[in-house]
C-alpha cells in the first residue's frame, strides 16, 4: 500500500477540517483566548514581570463574581500576573487579605475597600513597601496613598432615578428605600442623588414637591436582604407606592414580596447596577427603571487605568465609569442573556 501523500492532499485535509470544525481543542482554546485578549490601549511596556493582586470585598453576589471575572481578564489580556483573595465580607478578615497579597510580592493592588476607613492603614502599609495602590467600586479616604480610582459616579445615576420618577408627575408619593450597610458611603450617594434629582425635578416640573419618604430598611446587598426588608416595610407601611433600592439584587428579592402581596401595579420599583435579570423584569413591566453601573466596564477601565500608569501616563484620581438610565426603551442594547451579571 503506497502511504505517500502529498503536499496538495495534505493542504486539502487541513481545509476540510477547518471547515467541519475538527480542529483539536487546544488549537480552539487559543483561537478564543485571542479573541478575548483585545484590549482598548495598547501598552507600550512589557508588562509581564508585573503581579497584580484585587481583593473583593465579598464574592457573595453575582455583581462581585463579574467584577472579580472582569479585573482577572483585563490584568491577563495585558500579559500580566494575577493574584485574588476575598475580604469574605468581614473588615478585619479583608485587611488579612490584602496582607496575603503584600507577601506574595505583587507590584500593584486593585482593592475594593469594604469600609473607607478601616482600610487606610493597609492601604499605607502597602504604598510603605513599595506597592502601587488603586481602589475600585468604592471609596477610601482622602489620607489613603492611592494612585487612582474608578469608581460609578453613584450621585448622577442617583440623580437620573429621581428625574426620571418627576417626570412621571405621579401624585403624593409614598417611597420605600432599600438600602445595603450602614455607614455604606456608595449606597449614601445613590439616595442622597436620587432625593436631590427628585426634588429639582418636581420643582422645575411643578414648582413644588410632592413625596414622602416613610420607610428605609437594610438589605444587605443581596437578594434575600431585599426580600426580608420589604416585608418589614408592606408590613409597617402599606401605602408605599415606590420603591429605590440602592441595588438590582436588593431590588429582585423586594419584587417578590411585592408580587406575592398582590401589589405589582401599586408599586413602582427602581434601582441601581443594570443586572441582567433586571433587565428582565424591566422587559416584563416589573421593574420600572435601573441605574448602569457595569462590573465589565469597572473592571476593565480599572485595569486599562493600571496599565497607563505603569507606561508613565498621567491618570486622573478618580475616574467614573458612564452613567446611564435603562428603562424599557432602551433595554435590549445593554441586555446580554450570556453575561455574568
Amino acid at each position: 500500500m503506497n502511504l505517500t501523500v502529498t503536499m496538495k492532499q495534505l493542504l486539502s485535509c487541513l481545509c476540510f477540517l477547518l471547515l467541519m470544525g475538527c480542529l483539536p481543542k487546544e488549537a480552539k482554546q487559543e483561537s478564543t483566548a485571542q479573541k478575548s485578549s483585545k484590549t482598548t490601549y495598547a501598552s507600550k511596556k512589557n508588562l509581564s514581570h508585573i503581579k497584580v493582586g484585587y481583593c473583593t470585598p465579598t464574592l457573595d453576589g453575582p455583581f462581585y463574581v463579574a467584577l472579580e471575572d472582569a479585573v482577572k481578564n483585563a490584568v491577563k489580556a495585558y500579559g500580566m500576573q494575577y493574584l485574588s483573595t476575598d475580604g469574605q465580607g468581614d473588615i478585619n478578615k479583608q485587611v488579612m487579605a490584602v496582607d496575603d497579597l503584600l507577601s506574595k510580592g505583587i507590584q500593584v493592588l486593585v482593592l475594593n475597600p469594604l469600609d473607607p476607613k478601616a482600610l487606610v492603614p493597609i492601604v499605607k502599609s502597602a504604598n510603605e513597601k513599595g506597592v502601587m495602590v488603586f481602589i475600585l467600586d468604592s471609596t477610601i479616604e482622602d489620607e489613603a496613598p492611592y494612585i487612582s480610582s474608578v469608581v460609578a459616579n453613584n450621585q448622577l445615576n442617583g440623580e437620573l432615578l429621581g428625574l426620571w420618577l418627576a417626570e412621571q408627575k405621579k401624585a403624593d408619593l409614598k417611597i420605600a428605600i432599600i438600602s445595603g450597610n450602614q455607614g455604606n458611603p456608595v449606597g449614601r450617594e445613590k439616595r442622597l442623588g436620587f432625593v436631590r434629582g427628585l426634588a429639582d425635578g418636581q420643582l422645575h416640573g411643578q414648582a413644588k414637591t410632592n413625596f414622602q419618604i416613610v420607610a428605609q430598611g437594610w438589605g444587605g446587598w443581596n437578594n434575600n436582604g431585599g426580600l426580608k426588608a420589604m416585608e418589614d416595610i408592606l408590613v409597617a407601611h402599606p401605602e408605599v407606592n415606590t420603591l429605590l433600592a440602592e441595588n438590582d439584587a436588593m431590588a429582585l428579592g423586594a419584587l417578590k414580596v411585592i408580587t406575592q402581596m398582590g401589589k405589582s401595579d401599586a408599586i413602582t420599583v427602581l434601582a441601581f447596577d443594570g443586572q441582567k435579570e433586571a433587565y428582565v423584569a424591566i422587559k416584563n413591566g416589573e421593574f420600572a427603571v435601573t441605574a448602569l453601573n457595569s462590573p465589565k466596564i469597572l473592571g476593565e477601565t480599572m485595569i486599562e487605568v493600571v496599565a497607563r500608569h505603569l507606561n508613565e501616563e498621567e491618570t486622573a484620581r478618580t475616574i467614573y465609569t458612564p452613567s446611564v438610565l435603562i428603562n424599557k426603551q432602551k433595554v435590549d442594547q445593554y441586555y446580554d442573556p450570556k453575561a455574568l451579571f
